[in-house]
């Protein structure tokens, strides 16, 4: 009988003759068994030859075909090589089939294949079937079997990503130069061996008449020795008025010199458009939501390519002036590069432009993946427009774009800061290469805690702090409240400025009434008397002092704000104790509270911005902690993050791979204590994923039914927590939709929505048993609602120590304390065992009470104490200034974060067929997931009035009705009945009747 060809190359092996089997039901019952067991044994045997003939080890006998057998031929065996049972004829179910029986084709074209359907089994699922061909009859031309080769799974081929720009270099920087080093964590501005105190004066020469007024200031301020000197210079784009910005910089320099001769010059270039610049570059002009011109567009390559050339011929130009060891560097600035909430969408050519290739990097060139992102069949990265303006506030049926239609917005609020910030990075490599390394850059950057609207273009601080070029970066105190008895907070996470060996600039352009002239920034309050200049001055000095930052007093329109000697007399003390802050080290807080720049993305509502930010943010500067602000980012990109025992997660709605990886490994243990705000969780990298929220929570999260009244009622009031608040029920004023409830697994409820009756405050403890290492705990808190005390109760219990009662601004990073004092009256700071004070301002030792400090306060004022161990503060204070500020030897620059290029630094959307597969959930976590009834029925006998639900779990068919009876305040069993058509995971639901 001809054998058939080979296929390919290979010898196709010599077919194997099977062993010759009789019908069982054939057989008398007594020789059955035998028979049956003697074919297993040679079948696996033959099986095994077969086996080993695929891997090349043996040469296989010859086999039977199918046709020559009269056998039916099975159904097409799944992945695992093997038929089932009832796809073979019934003879045949007590043997196993082997694979390679079915037949390869009909021998000529008169074997018409002709399908034959056959059933599946019940509960199984097969994959990838095939119809099944008829046996050839015997009259047929029968072919030769072929082994059948091992089957290679198919591997979708990937597409060619488009290649990211290579990654700049890193610029070696002379050890001579100024740049910014980092001693035992503050980063402290050096050159040639001297440290400069991190108080800075800025000045407006823009024009002849007010450079008098910025000399005289120059004078008093070199007189009290500050000496770093920022000058504001306008820089038009134009190769032929580059002479002339350098003839009016080398003007100022000669005159600052004249006035300090121990001057440090900044120069604060603004960016200005030439004349016609519309028609010479088109692709970056572009018309705000208003309809006014705007300014060229960040993305425009050819705009921003001739400024960068000016900015190189500038800076090579200042170097070759024999007063260069003067200038320190420039400060590049471009509007604070920030799109204010009114301008839109940069409709720009050039946008458009870069918003295609960023996102061809974002989805990994994948456009089934950016279809599925933007539920739009129709979308491909070469067709992609700018999505039309949306303002926040727009779409009010959600606090976030939650919807995959407005994904669009989202990945363009990203885009345009990552645009941003990698047009801030590429202008700052052109003044490192163009000065040899000899300049610093600065830059005003990373208002996170500002701007409710995600356009503003300062969602990628990470990505600029993680820019090894930028050496300062700057942002003016919050103008809401920065007036005699207000916080005014930084406007972006000033903890992760030192973290990532950047020095934090608060530009503190205080409105004084001395001031002669004109000024048109009317949201800048005035302060109206010396004292309270004086009051606001120290304020942000001891901000300074607790977060290793600086301070920059500022005449921001040379108006003569800061022309008097009084206030450049205070600028010495100040001085003097941020030297003295050169001389501490600085440790950990034991509060971080974390903000997601990202994720402020899907914002669409303003009062939730308001609610969750920045409320949060001055409850915790007037709750009396140690506490620090960081980036979500900085968790999972630095080798090394401070040690704390509280977190705050004020908006952690996008959870991240490296987000939940770093929350994992760093936070759940150590009997730390997390408080999750609001919700948690709804996306992973931009696709819903709220199901996976207790990976990270440790709690389950569901969103309550739509339109449910926010409004808590406090249940366990003898709970530390519960015990912050003064009533028995949190008023919900302000009402965020969706709002979310706690699945309250082995966990103690705290309180519930007044209206649903659903868990809206808990905690949790995990706890590993022979490992009390793993043990931590979790708070979730549906209700907006943070207060001053709510803090200082989560802080106690964490374990952390509570300096201040009476909710006045406080700074405080041991041995620093700074009390800002929100009226008058008796104050008390609560001090740890054996701790001294010493009064910064008054230079002598504080009277202590045990362990309560005390003393009488204006409204408005402020106090600015060293803490510790006596012996330790007198070793600080008797520290030679002139010993802190010479620096014989430069630090070893830190290699502890993630070196990326900028336009990869984010996690890139995953495939679709990736992120179905992945996730590291858990143990358990597929039962809790799929199957999460938690709260138990209890048994009548057994009705007592606990909040802590039970343990055992009933499961429910989705959609199904649930009775719960529960117990009220009185102890009596009140059962009611929830119906939730969009509850995915049939919930048990705890309901408490209102009297």
């Amino acid at each position: 009988m001809p054998t058939k060809k080979p296929t390919n190359s290979e010898p196709v092996p010599d077919p194997i003759e099977p062993t010759t089997r009789t019908n069982d039901d054939a057989l008398p019952s007594a020789t059955k068994k035998p028979a049956r067991k003697s074919a297993i044994k040679r079948l696996a045997e033959a099986t095994q030859r077969v086996m080993e003939t695929v891997a090349g080890v043996v040469s296989p006998p010859h086999v039977e075909s199918v046709a020559e057998s009269g056998k039916k031929p099975p159904a097409r065996a799944r992945r695992g090589g093997k038929a089932l049972a009832a796809d073979l004829p019934a003879a045949e179910r007590d043997l196993p089939v082997p694979t390679w029986r079915t037949p390869l084709r009909p021998a000529t074209s008169k074997a018409a294949p002709q399908q034959e359907v056959a059933s599946e089994p019940r509960g199984r699922r097969r994959r990838g079937r095939r119809t099944e061909e008829a046996a050839p009859t015997e009259q047929q031309e029968v072919p030769q079997v072929q082994m059948r080769q091992p089957r290679r799974r198919l591997v979708a081929k990937e597409p060619e990503r488009a290649p990211l720009p290579p990654p700049k270099p890193i610029l070696p920087i002379p050890t001579d130069a100024p740049q910014v080093i980092v001693r035992d964590g503050v980063p402290t501005l050096v050159r040639d061996g001297r440290a400069y105190p991190p108080i800075f004066f800025f000045g407006n020469a823009s024009d002849e008449s007010r450079v008098g007024t910025v000399l005289e200031e120059v004078r008093l301020a070199g007189e009290a020795g500050v000496h770093v000197h920022s000058l504001l210079i306008e820089f038009e784009v134009d190769l032929g008025a580059v002479d002339a910005a350098v003839r009016l910089a080398s003007y100022l320099l000669a005159k600052v010199i004249e006035s300090d001769p121990q001057s440090q010059v900044l120069f604060r270039l603004v960016f200005l458009a030439p004349k016609g610049w519309t028609e010479r570059y088109p692709n970056a002009a572009f018309r705000t939501a208003e309809g006014s011109l705007a300014e060229p567009s960040v993305c425009d390559d050819q705009f921003w390519g001739v400024a960068k050339e000016c900015l190189g011929l500038f800076t090579r130009a200042m170097r070759s002036l024999g007063q260069r060891d003067h200038i320190l560097g420039l400060h590049l600035e471009r509007g604070e590069w920030f799109f204010a909430a009114d301008w839109g969408y940069d409709t720009s050519q050039a946008a458009v432009e870069h918003f295609r290739q960023w996102a061809r990097a974002r989805y990994s060139e994948d456009e089934v993946a950016l279809r599925a992102s933007w539920f739009d069949g129709s979308a491909r990265f070469d067709n992609l427009t700018i999505p039309p303006f949306a303002p926040e506030g727009a779409e009010d049926e959600k606090f976030v774009r939650a919807s995959r239609k407005q994904r669009r917005h989202v990945d363009y609020q990203l885009f345009l800061s990552d645009a941003t910030v990698a047009r801030i990075g590429d202008l700052a490599f052109a003044v490192k290469e163009a000065s040899d390394g000899y300049f610093v850059v600065g830059v005003s950057y990373g208002y996170t805690f500002e701007w409710s609207h995600p356009s503003s273009g300062h969602l990628s601080l990470g990505k600029l702090l993680r820019t090894p070029e930028i050496d300062l970066i700057a942002g003016p105190p919050s103008y809401r409240s920065r007036e005699p008895g207000g916080t005014a907070p930084f406007p972006g996470p000033i903890d992760s400025f030192a973290l990532n060996g950047k020095l934090f600039v608060s530009e503190e352009d205080f409105k004084t009434s001395i001031g002669q002239g004109l000024s048109p920034d009317d949201f800048n309050p005035v302060i109206k008397t010396p004292q309270a200049l004086e009051s606001v001055q120290w304020r942000g000095g001891g901000a300074a002092l607790a977060h290793a930052g600086a301070v920059c007093w500022m005449d921001l329109w040379s108006n003569g704000w800061l022309k008097t000697a009084s206030i450049w007399s205070r600028a010495a003390k100040v001085r003097e104790a941020l030297i003295m802050r050169m001389g501490a080290p600085l440790a950990d807080p034991d509060v971080i509270v974390f903000i997601d720049e990202r994720a402020l993305a899907y914002l669409v509502d303003p009062k939730a911005f308001q609610l969750l930010i920045q409320s949060v943010r001055e409850s915790v500067l007037r709750a009396g902690l140690n506490a620090g602000f960081y980036l979500l980012s900085d968790l999972a990109h630095r080798e090394k993050f401070p040690e704390a025992k509280l977190y705050l997660f004020l908006n952690a709605w996008d959870i991240r791979p490296e987000l939940r990886a770093a929350i994992k490994a760093r936070l759940h243990r150590d009997n730390k204590l997390i408080f999750w705000l609001y919700s948690a969780g709804l996306f992973d990298s931009g696709r819903d994923s709220l199901e996976r929220a207790r990976e990270v929570t440790g709690i389950a999260l569901r969103p309550q039914p739509f339109h449910s009244k926010m409004g808590t009622t406090l249940l366990n009031r003898r709970h530390a927590l519960t015990e912050s608040f003064p009533d028995r029920a949190l008023a919900g004023g302000v009402k965020l939709e969706p709002s979310y409830f706690a699945i309250p697994e082995e966990a103690t409820v705290l309180g519930e929505y007044t209206q649903t009756g659903l868990p809206s405050f808990v905690i949790k403890e995990f706890r590993e048993e022979g490992d009390s290492e793993l043990a931590w705990r979790s708070v979730f808190m549906g209700e907006p609602v943070v207060t001053p005390a709510l803090l200082r109760a989560l802080g106690q219990l964490a374990g952390a120590h509570v300096w201040s009662f009476q909710d006045d601004l406080a700074h405080i990073r041991p041995p620093f304390l700074t009390v800002h004092c929100g009226g008058a009256g008796a104050r008390t700071l609560a001090l740890p065992d054996n701790a001294s004070a010493y009064n910064v301002l008054t230079k002598e030792w504080a009277s202590t009470e045990g362990t309560s400090l005390r003393f009488q306060a204006v409204d408005g004022s402020t106090h600015v104490f060293l803490v510790g161990i006596r012996e330790e503060l007198e070793h600080l204070l008797a520290l030679d200034p002139a010993d802190l500020l010479r620096i014989d030897e430069l630090p070893a620059k830190a290699e502890d974060t993630v070196r990326t290029d900028t336009v990869a630094f984010d996690v890139p959307i995953m495939k679709l067929d990736v992120w179905m597969e992945g996730g590291d959930l858990d143990e358990g976590a597929d039962d809790w997931l799929l199957h999460p009834g938690v709260i138990e029925e209890p048994a009548a006998e057994e009705e007592e009035a606990d909040d802590r639900p039970g343990r055992r779990r009933r499961h429910r068919r989705r959609n199904d009705r649930a009775a719960v009876k529960t117990p009220d305040f009185r102890g009596e069993a009140v059962e009611r009945v929830i119906e939730d058509v969009d509850d995915d995971l049939g919930l048990h639901v705890m309901f408490r009747r209102r009297n």
